[in-house]
């Protein structure tokens, strides 16, 4: 008999939120992550919208710094300030949250087993097993929650339609301003953009784009705009567009399964999401006694019905935005630099609508355009 229902490999959000609604539906559960301590290392910056809230009980502690709008900074320079005057972001530890997240899913009774990395992993119709550095365990089912680089998603011979390489380093600088920093140029950042984010007690500031490794030098050129010289340096993947995410016994979850925001490269909401209805999916295989890749295949359908339209919407305005000049762009934020976009975010904006929503919108309606 499987000791376990189910097996999460990886114990970022989207692994813990699985794991914890799983735990919630009865079934029992172990999580595997592969370093000694959840949250480390540093995968994302923690800026979160307002929407955030509403999906997940934050506590106080885990908030740094307050956003209430953002400057776009153009290529020609010229800023574009939308601002409110009621919160539309906040910047969060996510070393906290992901370890407030390891509490809670113990308390569930999910069993986290660090320094666990995977090396091997069967799904066949006798069962499932996962071999990591340490031992073998046996499950009904396998959840690939590993991230960007997911081992489980590469052995299953999926990979995301695109990716973003991007690089973050967090200054001991303070950074109290109420505002984000844009970048937009799309010769240093191609197909992306760069950000400087207040924390409080420091200061962010990165980039990302489409070009990989030349992205090192953009990056300290653009640390050099601003004197920065000591920092903590991170990098990573941003996986988007749709992949296949369901196999024999085994779903994908979070950046595993490119569950990512295309215009802003965000995963955590999406991510939050997917893991209930991955919970839901994995619990009526059990009680169907289905283990197979059909009955698997509604996980897809479920999660692309939930957020599909927004990955969708998002990939186009990606890929009209990859194609346009350094003038193009210019002329695109001039169009937004208008009292209606203005009084619309004033009134209904968060951090979602400042990078995905309404702005656009706004703009394709304008007679100028």
């Amino acid at each position: 008999m499987p000791e376990y229902d189910v097996i999460v490999v990886g114990a970022g959000s989207a692994g813990l939120n699985t794991a914890i609604n799983c735990a919630k539906a009865g079934l029992s559960v172990a999580a595997l992550e592969e370093h000694n301590k959840i949250g480390f290392p540093r995968h994302c910056s923690g800026l979160y919208s307002t929407r955030f809230l509403s999906l997940m009980e934050v506590k106080e502690d885990f908030y740094e710094h307050e956003v209430f709008g953002a400057k776009f900074h153009p290529p020609s320079g010229k800023i574009i300030e939308l601002m409110r005057k009621e919160k539309v972001a906040f910047v969060i530890n996510r070393e906290l949250l992901d370890d407030f997240l390891g509490k809670r899913a113990k308390e569930c009774g999910v069993n986290i087993i660090s320094n666990s990395k995977v090396s091997d992993f069967t799904a066949d119709p006798n069962g499932a097993t996962i071999t990591t550095d340490k031992k073998t365990l046996t499950t009904k089912f396998i959840c690939g929650a590993d991230g960007s680089n997911s081992f489980i998603a590469r052995s299953l011979g999926f990979k995301p339609p695109h990716r973003l390489h991007g690089i973050m380093a967090i200054t001991k600088d303070e950074g109290h301003s109420n505002y984000v920093d844009l970048y937009f140029d799309n010769k240093l950042y191609p197909g992306f953009f760069a950000w400087r984010i207040p924390r409080g007690k420091t200061t962010e500031y990165g980039i990302a784009g489409e070009t990989g490794p030349a992205n090192v030098n953009n990056f300290n050129n653009f640390l050099a705009k601003f004197d920065v010289k000591k920092y903590e340096l991170s990098s990573g993947v941003i996986p988007f567009g749709f992949q296949k995410s369901y196999s024999d016994r085994v779903l994908l979850v979070g950046d595993a399964a490119a569950q990512v925001k295309p215009l802003t490269g965000g995963g955590v909401i999406y991510g939050m999401i997917c893991a209930r209805i991955a919970a839901r999916v994995f619990s009526d295989a059990i009680s169907k006694n289905r283990f197979d890749e059909k009955f698997m295949a509604k996980y897809q359908k479920l999660w692309r019905s939930a957020i599909g339209k927004g990955i969708a919407r998002g990939l186009l305005i990606r890929k009209i935005y990859s194609r346009m000049s350094n003038r193009s762009i210019d002329a695109w934020f001039s169009l937004l630099n208008n009292r209606v976009t203005k009084n619309i975010f004033e009134n209904h904006g968060d951090m979602e609508f400042i990078l995905e929503r309404r702005p656009h919108a706004t703009v394709l309606n304008q007679p100028s355009l």
